[in-house]
């Protein structure tokens, strides 16, 4: 319904202690002015100048009456209505505190806030309305205009409650313009009393609008209850992926993340949250915006909400999302856990393997050094060249089983061995060489090797380890000094 043609023409100077300065902006029940305060202190005000076809003046008394209401709200979100009264035109006005911000959808975009910045913007303005709710008072004309953010991003609601502290002076012929159809709630166009759920549904729609950047559609509403259809609302990630390229991906950008990240970010949780909210029937939806508040707050910290089943995987999920130090360090812990048991197996066979071509290999020496003390060594004594060969035979021998010995993953009976084989290497020696006294010092270096290698055996060896010990030095002591 529009104003008279005449409604801005007279418009005073000034109203009460305040003056005129500029207009702001228009909404369903009157035009706003930027006031200033002239008497006393200066202080800069927002006026409401009502249109007055809308307000008989004969609801002066109770307009008076539950102003008072709204003038004790006392919210850092919520702008406080500071008077209210009837100019000398006869004109009624409402006068508030002036925010100098944007509305919150506009400042969202502008800032390119992630899907999480959005989200604790809208707790507080939950908090904001739970306070009003408490405080027996609905808001019933919630809107992203009504909603401007600060310099220092803290959002103010306007006009709370002045629409439910006007809507009982209001007829039927002009209730429509109490409040903004695209943001109202089915049964508040229905023209139904108001309870918060009624909140609560603008609540959702100004969520959807800010997370997702859909916007509601206007929906036929019945004159009853009854008359309600359909919200045509779909659900978020559906109409997000049923825009263009172009446009998701705008809307993706003013978001801080790609077309596919929204999506992801918006779909499950944020939709149920908003489904729940955005019910046509009054009582599916939230029973109070503190629980809606809390779903938000539950998604944010990672915690599964309860409109939406969780399973044990989603929880396990959530968990490790909202305690990724913890998960880190169980990560890594389980990790090392099974890289170590990994290691310790891998080591386990590869000594395993070690051992075994160990023992190849030492089996192979003691075939040789065998022959060496047998057949294979008198075959080539006396003959041309056949000291050098005994030699070289005797040098590739050492060789081997000094390998051997230096190698790790030895058990003990493999030590055992090789004592052995440094004890046959020193009798080879000595033989090849009877009065060599490089002969007799090889013999006892190879003696002690075997010596050093039984001091490394453990106690379960003990015995057998002096014993052997006792042995290879009486054979040391026994070889003549040259």
């Amino acid at each position: 319904m529009q104003p008279p043609s005449n409604f801005e023409s007279d418009i005073p100077v000034r109203i009460g202690p305040f003056r005129i300065l500029r207009k702001l902006g228009e909404g369903g029940m009157g035009v706003v002015y930027l006031g200033e305060r002239v008497e006393q202190f200066s202080q800069q005000v927002a006026i409401k100048i009502l249109h007055p076809h809308l307000f008989p003046a004969s609801a002066e008394a109770a307009i008076e009456r539950e102003s008072q209401v709204l003038a004790a709200l006392d919210h850092p979100g919520i702008v406080r209505m500071l008077d209210l009264g009837v100019s000398d035109a006869n004109k009624r006005y409402i006068v508030m505190e002036y925010v100098d911000g944007i509305r919150i959808d506009e400042y969202c975009d502008l800032q390119n806030l992630s899907i999480r910045r959005r989200i604790e913007m809208l707790l507080h303005v939950f908090e904001a309305v739970e306070y009003a709710h408490r405080h027996l008072v609905i808001h019933a004309d919630l809107k992203p205009a009504n909603i401007l953010v600060t310099k220092d991003g803290n959002p103010r609601l306007l006009d709370f409650g002045v629409a439910t502290v006007l809507s009982d002076q209001m007829t039927a012929d002009n209730s429509a313009a109490r409040y903004t159809e695209l943001y109202s709630s089915p049964e508040q166009q229905a023209g139904e009393r108001l309870t918060v759920a009624s909140d609560i549904y603008s609540m959702g729609l100004i969520a959807q609008a800010i997370l997702t950047g859909q916007p509601p559609k206007p929906v036929a509403i019945g004159a009853a209850s009854t008359g309600l259809q359909e919200s045509s609302t779909a659900t978020s990630a559906k109409a997000l992926k049923a825009l263009s390229s172009a446009s998701l991906e705008s809307i993706a950008m003013h978001r801080d993340t790609t077309a596919k990240g929204l999506i992801s970010s918006v779909s499950g949780d944020i939709e149920a949250i908003l489904a729940k909210a955005l019910q046509v029937n009054p009582q599916d939806r939230f029973h109070s915006v503190q629980e809606m508040h809390d779903e938000f707050r539950r998604h944010l910290f990672g915690y599964p909400i309860q409109v939406r089943p969780s399973g044990a995987a989603t929880r396990m999920r959530k968990w490790i999302v909202r305690n990724k130090l913890a998960a880190s360090f169980a990560s890594v812990s389980l990790m090392v856990v099974i890289l170590t048991s990994f290691g310790v197996i891998y080591q386990a066979m590869d000594a395993s393997r070690k051992r075994q071509i160990a023992r190849d290999r030492l089996h192979e020496l003691v075939r040789l050094t065998d022959v060496l003390a047998g057949d294979l060594y008198e075959s080539v004594h006396g003959l041309q060249g056949g000291e050098k060969a005994q030699a070289a035979l005797l040098e590739s021998a050492h060789r081997t089983i000094d390998q051997l010995a230096g190698e790790e993953a030895h058990d003990p009976q493999l030590e055992m061995e090789l004592v052995l084989e440094y004890k046959k290497l020193a009798q080879l020696e000595l033989r090849s060489q009877p009065d060599s006294p490089a002969a007799a010092r090889q013999a006892a270096e190879d003696l002690n090797k075997g010596i050093a290698l039984l001091s490394g055996l453990p106690s379960s060896e003990e015995g057998n380890a002096r014993k052997l010990a006792s042995e290879l030095t009486s054979f040391r002591d026994s070889i003549p000094k040259r």
